[in-house]
């Protein structure tokens, strides 16, 4: 009966300070204040950060007189310690990825917002040029046309597979880019309507995705001759190959 009692008594002196607390009126002092815009939508202070496949550097975007650009710094470095390798003054750097053999940093831009993206190839360790970076080499060097990159190969760190679509606005032509010289090769000439193209792990093409007239998905096997159909779905269905197992 005593514990009854004190837990009435807590249970009240509780329910007294809440209904006080909950009378107390919130003074009035306008509207709360105005967050900045920047917290939400402007540049991060560091982003992307990639470490190199041999594990000695990190490259990380990071703006720029307000503007996102790629910084390359050792892996040990403290990241103030980094060294720009680009030198965009208007658009931001969308995105990058370091060759195989971590010899460049590959990136990609387009032109006043063109959404016409090229493959630019900076090697981090050369000697600084115009504006303090070392020298970007445009590798797909396509005019009015957007590039795509469809496979970065295991087997040969100097290679790149991309797509281009300066022949026929509509499809990618396959070609094959070699990133130390430029030296682009055609390897398929897309008169078949293909979406994508799909390479194996050891850098063979294999697969092919291709649009119909109605608007379906046919995955297709690459051969010699042609293609063979693997698999299709409808226009109201998502289809596509994930990965080659190892």
């Amino acid at each position: 009966l005593t514990r009854m009692k004190s837990t009435a008594i807590a249970l009240c002196v509780l329910l007294t300070v809440v209904t006080g607390s909950a009378q107390q009126k919130p003074e009035s002092s306008g509207p709360p204040p105005i967050i900045d815009r920047e917290l939400f939508f402007g540049n991060p202070e560091i982003a992307s950060a990639t470490l190199s496949p041999d594990g000695k550097y990190i490259a990380f975007r990071k703006p720029w007189n307000g503007t996102m650009n790629v910084w390359v710094k050792k892996a040990e470095e403290p990241f103030n310690s980094a060294k720009r390798v680009t030198a965009e003054a208007r658009r931001p750097i969308p995105a990058f990825f370091w060759s195989r053999d971590s010899k460049y940093v590959l990136f990609v831009q387009d032109q006043a917002g063109d959404e016409n993206y090229n493959v630019y190839a900076v090697d981090p360790s050369a000697a600084p040029s115009a504006q303090d970076v070392p020298p970007a080499r445009n590798l797909t060097d396509a005019k009015g046309a957007r590039a795509l990159i469809y496979d970065v190969p295991r087997q040969n760190a100097d290679l790149i597979y991309v797509g281009l679509n300066d022949r026929d606005a509509a499809w990618h032509d396959l070609y094959e880019v070699r990133i130390s010289t430029g030296e682009r090769k055609l390897l398929r000439q897309n008169t078949e309507k293909i979406a994508g193209w799909i390479f194996d792990r050891a850098g063979k093409l294999r697969l092919a995705l291709r649009t119909t007239d109605a608007g379906d998905t046919d995955i297709l096997r690459v051969t010699d001759t042609g293609f063979e159909q693997v698999y299709s779905c409808t226009v109201f269905e998502t289809c596509g190959p994930l990965q080659f197992h190892p």
